[in-house]
């Protein structure tokens, strides 16, 4: 993707047609980068796409795509997609990977759309354009959905083993877009967070009833979100690149009653209850907390029973 682009399409290339706009097989095509923002479930597996709705003014206005927009001369997908994205929605992305092209004749343009995933980001999501956004799972919930988006929407539930119907029905709609516009508005929250270099805050870990410090873990935006919509503490684990469900495993899982920001803004605290044993472990040890060693004559001792064999819990 690092070569100049050619606006000519090869012979062989199929051409889908939208509103009746057919061109000549030697019309030329606008190369647009498009980023598809792929969040990952605890497992590590795809579950959600970003789709955001084209602004007054532009052609199709209101209707949902993935972002995006033309290269300019000399770009790879890479530059045109990072340039894109934070003129759009004012993040940093991290790598893109291509995965497919789709060519389509529009009543005002033949586009050649460069389909590449991302998976890493950083900063707050900002509507620069006045368009809204919608994290979405198949069949999609808002609409209706540009032309181009459907192949890609048809490889997802390819991909995803999901056979069901690609968009919701429109009747459905109103109240998902509804949803979908209070909770991006709900979550400005995340922006007054001091994330570092790679997206991550530290987040630790307190026993609600005692008070007793349990765990310190990374989370970034991904994870806290879905801790705050699962109301259990999901973690990013820098070891296995993923998100963590703590007791995915173990079963000792963290009913968060409570999260806290510190006076910088680059601390969290939870705030929880340790489920799963009694007393709560939270330490892969087998351990109540993982600060069970003190510093006596110059040695760390550990002063915390193991509560529960470790080859028990991990089989």
């Amino acid at each position: 993707m690092g070569d100049a682009l050619s606006s000519a399409l090869p012979e062989s290339t199929p051409v889908t047609v939208v509103d009746g706009a057919q061109r000549s097989e030697q019309a030329a095509a606008i190369d647009v980068a498009v980023g598809i923002l792929v969040r990952r479930d605890e497992r590590g597996q795809e579950c959600a796409f970003l789709l955001t709705s084209r602004p007054a003014g532009k052609v199709y206005e209101g209707y949902w795509e993935y972002p995006g927009g033309k290269f300019e001369p000399g770009e790879t997908v890479q530059q045109a997609l990072s340039r894109e994205l934070h003129e759009e929605l004012g993040i940093q992305i991290g790598l893109v990977y291509p995965w497919q092209q789709e060519v389509f004749d529009y009543p005002h343009a033949r586009v050649r759309l460069h389909f590449c995933k991302v998976y890493e980001w950083q900063g707050g999501f900002d509507m620069r354009e006045g368009q809204e956004m919608a994290w979405c799972g198949l069949p999609v919930a808002v609409g209706p959905v540009l032309p181009g988006t459907l192949p890609v929407l048809a490889c997802f539930a390819r991909d995803w083993g999901y056979d069901g119907p690609l968009t919701a029905p429109a009747s459905s709609r109103r109240k998902a877009e509804a949803v979908s516009r209070h909770y991006t508005s709900s979550m400005s929250w995340l922006d007054d967070i001091k994330w570092n270099a790679d997206g991550l805050v530290p987040a630790i870990a307190q026993e609600a009833a005692t008070g007793d410090v349990l765990m310190m873990a990374w989370m970034n935006r991904q994870a806290l979100e879905l801790t705050v919509e699962k109301g259990q503490a999901v973690y990013w684990s820098r070891s296995r690149g993923r998100l963590w469900h703590k007791g995915e495993e173990s079963g000792h899982v963290q009913q968060v009653q409570e999260l806290r920001l510190d006076c910088d803004g680059d601390v969290l605290l939870l705030k929880v209850t340790q489920l799963g044993h009694d007393p709560g472990i939270a330490c892969h040890t087998g351990r109540h907390s993982c600060f069970y060693s003190v510093l006596r004559q110059g040695r760390w001792e550990p002063v915390e029973p193991v509560l529960q064999d470790p080859e028990s819990i991990y089989r």
